[in-house]
């Protein structure tokens, strides 16, 4: 291979319904990123700013703003963060301090946890827009606190322990009890995360701890910006009938 040229493999669990541009497909499950090669001539900075184009994350960890539909578009912007909430947090409101920025993930002053004795937990996350989602990135405390089992439910708006813990999840991923440096990703089967209003996600069980503890969940999708608004200044008549009226035997027969 040439060695300009940077190669990132990324395993998937299943064969993705479409395969973007920049991928290619070696077998069951496995893609291949090659990112452009380094030009003639061409500094180390400037080869880093051609390659960084479209809202998706990079490997300096920012998410860039021009146009790119792949799999890495990060859909912190579209989260509606004042909406998310918990059940079973030991602290209310905690749950929105978990989406932050990709490069504060590792920032372990901001987290959520789960009530001592109990590990489970159930997050609700709203959008501002229906959204198609990828991949689900979750960050623990590196220990057994960490989440193990974790299941998506989308679109249902009301949601309790009983009815996630007794219907079949959309998708199910078992967590890392460690991740150093933040960047493992967990595949969704994305044509089940399609157009996504809400999405829920409930800790199962952790890596044994009493409770859970999560510094960073991360959302990689792309966004519909088909914002949901409210009817205004709608006029409605209403033409009585006939049949219907008091004074329906004082009406001409002909009167429709």
């Amino acid at each position: 291979a040439d060695a300009r040229c940077s190669l990132t493999l990324l395993v998937h669990s299943g064969r993705p319904a479409c395969l973007p541009a920049p991928f290619r497909s070696f077998g069951e499950g496995i893609w291949l990123l090659r990112s452009p090669p380094k030009l003639r001539g061409e500094s180390v900075q400037a080869t880093q700013e051609r390659m960084h184009s479209g809202p998706f994350r990079c490997e300096c960890g920012q998410v860039h703003a021009d146009t790119y539909d792949g799999p890495s578009n990060d859909l912190l912007p579209y989260i509606d963060t004042n909406g998310v909430s918990a059940l079973n947090e030991s602290e209310t409101g905690a749950c929105k301090r978990v989406f932050k920025p990709y490069s504060e993930r590792n920032d372990a002053a901001t987290f959520v946890e789960s009530e001592d004795d109990d590990p489970q937990m159930l997050i609700h996350i709203p959008f501002t827009c229906p959204v198609h989602i990828r991949a689900l990135m979750m960050i623990g405390d590196g220990g057994s606190a960490t989440p193990r089992e974790v299941r998506a439910f989308v679109n249902h708006e009301a949601l309790d322990f009983s009815d996630a813990l007794d219907m079949p999840p959309v998708q199910q991923w078992e967590i890392a009890s460690s991740d150093p440096t933040g960047v493992l990703e967990y595949p969704t089967f994305f044509s089940r995360f399609q157009n996504v209003s809400r999405l829920s996600l409930l800790i199962v069980s952790n890596h044994g701890a009493d409770a859970t503890r999560i510094h960073y969940i991360g959302l990689k999708g792309t966004g519909t910006d088909a914002r949901r608004e409210a009817v205004k200044n709608a006029v409605y008549e209403l033409k009585p009938l006939p049949e219907t009226n008091a004074l329906k035997d004082h009406m001409p027969a002909n009167v429709n």
